[in-house]
């Protein structure tokens, strides 16, 4: 069973990172006639979100989100012993793109990098490789990167337009004097329920004028919510019953930004008060494997929050995964979020 306490971890540091280009889903009234807008914006809960300008991708915003908290917590960056980079939109299909990371931070040679391909699940995910990897003798610190900034298809339909946003994230994880709990979670009887069918070996674009709509994201919408709303909730019940404690515990729970009426099916089930739920896909979208960060550094700027955050966790999505995370950070430790257009000028 995929669970874990691991002891003398502590998350250290979070930066996050967001385009300067905001787009008001008000700006399809011209589209969809300003009832369905309104409606989609009150049960979706995305008001705005940010989107890259078109030669920034997910590991630019990445990157500047990993350089301002080695800044911030000035680290020493012989002192990172890997690098981990999650994203389903990464630079190349090959190399992984964490080695281009690995570059513009001037990492050392002896600091191991590599991508993780997984979405809304992947902080998650993150956390607990991350963590398993600090649990040996010789890894000290591991910098994981995760974010999402899909490439603007024309075929890509108005309401996923309208739902997800760009956003970087960086997370410092080392031995401390912490401990983080996990519990995973996937179903590959789910696979089709989120697929871009095309673009890769099993089904390779063959036709240049079919691109577009090769690489369209498909889902299954009622698959991928009753997905939700039974096997998260039941996730949560499994947390407790092997780590003791029960919601109430927690100062908040940070839920992957999928759909505000998805999240408040969750917290009923789970007797998570709304207002320890905060959300941040009304202004940033959902931004796949980055919400759960950002969540937490929106959640810092916008309230006052404890010196000292207990929080738990929960991304679900694609594959089909899912799992549910707790630990504590420190406030201080949260770097406010950082706008950029910047992009890596040598890949032009």
């Amino acid at each position: 069973m995929a669970h874990e306490i691991f002891n003398n971890i502590s998350i250290s540091g979070i930066a996050c990172a967001v385009p300067s280009k905001i787009e008001n889903n008000m700006d399809y009234v011209d589209k969809l006639g300003i009832e369905e807008v309104q409606k989609f914006i009150k049960t979706v809960g995305v008001e705005s979100k940010r989107l890259v300008s078109d030669k920034q991708t997910t590991s630019d915003l990445c990157f500047v989100a990993a350089h301002e908290l080695i800044k911030k917590k000035q680290i020493d960056k012989d002192s990172i012993d890997a690098l981990i980079f999650l994203t389903q939109t990464p630079d190349y299909i090959l190399p992984a793109t964490a080695h281009v990371l690995h570059k513009r931070l001037q990492l050392s040679k002896d600091c191991l990098a590599f991508d993780i391909n997984l979405g809304c699940s992947g902080y998650v995910y993150g956390l607990y490789i991350a963590s398993s990897m600090l649990q040996g003798k010789n890894l000290k610190k591991v910098l994981f990167l995760a974010g999402e900034a899909p490439y603007a298809n024309p075929e890509r339909e108005v309401k996923s337009k309208m739902l997800f946003g760009d956003a970087g994230s960086a997370t410092l994880i080392e031995k401390g004097d912490s401990d983080i709990k996990c519990l995973l979670k996937a179903n590959g009887e789910g696979y089709t329920a989120i697929i871009v069918p095309g673009g890769s070996n099993r089904n390779p674009i063959q036709d240049v004028d079919k691109y577009h709509k090769s690489i369209k994201s498909q889902m299954d919408g009622p698959e991928v919510f009753e997905f939700t709303i039974t096997d998260v909730p039941r996730a949560f019940k499994e947390f407790f019953k092997i780590y003791g404690g029960n919601i109430e515990d927690y100062d908040y729970c940070i839920f992957h930004q999928a759909n505000l009426f998805m999240l408040k099916h969750i917290a009923k089930k789970i007797k998570l008060p709304l207002d320890k739920m905060p959300i941040s896909m009304d202004i940033y979208g959902n931004t796949s494997s980055a919400t759960i960060p950002l969540g937490i550094a929106d959640l810092c700027e916008r309230q006052n929050v404890p010196d000292r955050l207990n929080l738990i966790t929960s991304g679900f999505g694609i594959g089909l995964s899912w799992g549910v995370v707790s630990f504590e950070i420190n406030k201080e430790d949260v770097l406010p979020i950082i706008i950029t257009d910047d992009y890596f000028k040598e890949a032009f």
